[in-house]
Formats: structure tokens, C-alpha cells, sequence
């Protein structure tokens, strides 16, 4: 496992550093297909490219996922070597824009579930005490997690590269109120905010699971792609996360890719990420169908 994870964390220091130069030099924004103005450049596509020269054939990632389609990924899944899902660039909307809430994140996988993951934020410090500030590549502050064998880690970035070694990450005993919103969930559902729970969004995966990871969100929601889930469920596992259909609070199926269609997304179904039981019963009755 050693070696799967100083793989997958080279290859997101090596994106980061990529994404932020790319930013610096400016971009050309495109959208591919139609759902949410979904948001394309060119390091998208760079990623893309790196993630299968240093992964090879077992991949499954955003950009190609579509030619690859979804029995050759669910047969690369199944089997018991490691199989790497990865998204180049999640929240490309704010990437483009100049926030914080965007990186990479990639899973190792095997026997069809998720073990080992690791998630890049490398602009995902914002000083809010003052206006926005738009760093050059090298000053931009950021934060790496990373999980496997049921731990997950975290070590602060500069420039898209670690400034220490990963330390572990405690699940925070702090109840915030908050839960992660994102826009697929907020099309089909309404949330009653007389149920205590209140919703927060910063536009991406990544940034909602770096939110739980960290303590700022109690829980978050997912119904949106393959590559958006696979890499948070270790990291938000090694802190007591767990997954809950909703409304009936069933598991997951034993392979994550049975949780998703044929074009690899879960919008018509809604799974809740909840520090147990308990907590997902109570979002759940808060949960109604747009």
C-alpha cells in the first residue's frame, strides 16, 4: 500500500503544481454537455492526460470515461488488482474563477470498492478577513488529505507541494449544523431547514469532503458521478463517515459502480455520508423530493 500511495500522492503534487501554472497563465474556458454549464479547459484535458500516462490502462477517469464506458469500468473495477478512478479537475467552475473550492482527487480501488484515496486542494486557503487575493503559483496555500487502511491524513500545501509530512487526522467531536449542498442534490431536493440542518455549498466533491474531513461540515450528500465519490469514501470513512441510502437508510451495493448508470452518474438516486445511523435518520426526514 506504501507504494500505491506515494503513486497516487506524486501524481496530485505533480497536477497541482500543473493546475496552478495553467491558472496563472490564463485560460480558456469551454463546457462539455449540457448538465450545470459543466466547465472545461485545457488543464482539464492536461490532467486527464496525466493521470493515464502515470496509471496506464487501469484508469477510470472523467475526461475518457465516456469512450471507455460503463461494463469495460465496471469489469476494470472487479477485478483484484488495483483499478485507479480519478477526477483531473473537480470544481472547474471555481478553478476558472479564481476560488479556492477545486483540485484533484484519485482512488485506488480493487474487488470493486474504493481502499486508498487522496484529494489535492491546492488554492484552498482564502483569507476571508479581507477582499479575495489572487496569488501567484508558488504562494498559493493549500491542504492535501489522504487515506488507506482506514486512516485518513493531512499535510498543507505550497505551490501545489507538501510543506510536511501527513499527519493523521482526528474526526472532529464538534456538531456544526451544516451539511454539504451541492447543486445536482439541489435540483431534485429541498432540505427542511426547520429540521436543524442547514446547507452549505462551495461548488465541488472535493471541497464539500475537505469540509467534513476537517470538522466544518456535519455530513454531506451525493448523487452526482463516479469519480466525484469513489475518492472521498476512504478519506471520510478514516473519519467515521459512512454511507446511508436515502430515504431508507439501506447500504451500498458491494460495488460502487452498481450505484451509478450507464453514463456513470447517481443523479437519480441520493446516498447520505453521515457520521452514523442516528445522524443520517435525522437528515434524511429532513430530505423531500423537489
Amino acid at each position: 500500500m506504501h507504494d500505491i500511495m506515494l503513486r497516487m500522492l506524486t501524481f496530485v503534487e505533480e497536477a497541482g503544481q500543473l493546475a496552478l501554472s495553467m491558472r496563472a497563465a490564463g485560460l480558456q474556458v469551454g463546457h462539455k454537455g449540457d448538465g450545470l454549464g459543466q466547465a472545461l479547459t485545457e488543464a482539464d484535458l492536461e490532467i486527464s492526460r496525466l493521470v493515464r500516462d502515470r496509471f496506464g490502462q487501469h484508469t477510470i477517469e472523467e475526461e475518457t470515461a465516456d469512450r471507455l464506458g460503463w461494463a469495460e469500468a465496471r469489469t476494470r473495477l472487479s477485478r483484484p488488482g488495483w483499478t485507479f478512478v480519478a477526477d483531473p479537475i473537480d470544481g472547474t467552475k471555481p478553478y476558472a474563477g479564481g476560488l479556492p473550492g477545486w483540485g484533484t482527487m484519485i482512488a485506488a480501488c480493487r474487488s470493486g470498492w474504493p481502499e486508498a484515496s487522496v484529494l489535492s486542494l491546492p488554492a484552498w486557503c482564502d483569507d476571508r478577513a479581507g477582499p479575495v487575493q489572487h496569488r501567484s503559483a508558488d504562494e498559493e496555500r493549500g491542504l492535501i488529505l489522504a487515506a488507506h487502511d482506514g486512516v485518513t491524513y493531512w499535510a498543507p500545501t505550497l505551490g501545489g507541494r507538501r510543506t510536511h509530512d501527513l499527519q493523521p487526522l482526528n474526526r472532529s467531536s464538534v456538531r456544526t449544523s451544516h451539511v454539504g449542498w451541492l447543486a445536482p442534490a439541489a435540483q431534485r431536493y429541498t432540505l427542511d431547514y426547520q429540521q436543524g440542518f442547514f446547507p452549505w455549498s462551495e461548488s465541488g466533491a472535493i471541497a464539500d469532503a475537505a469540509l467534513v474531513a476537517t470538522g466544518r461540515l456535519d455530513a454531506t450528500l451525493s448523487n452526482h458521478k463516479l469519480w466525484d465519490l469513489a475518492p472521498i469514501l476512504p478519506v471520510l470513512g478514516g473519519v467515521g463517515h459512512s454511507l446511508y441510502h436515502w430515504p431508507d437508510l439501506g447500504p451500498p451495493p458491494a460495488q460502487i459502480i452498481d450505484m451509478f448508470d450507464a453514463d456513470f452518474s447517481g443523479h437519480d438516486d441520493l446516498w447520505l455520508l453521515c457520521r452514523d445511523r442516528e445522524q443520517a435518520a435525522a437528515l434524511a426526514a429532513a430530505i423531500m423530493r423537489a
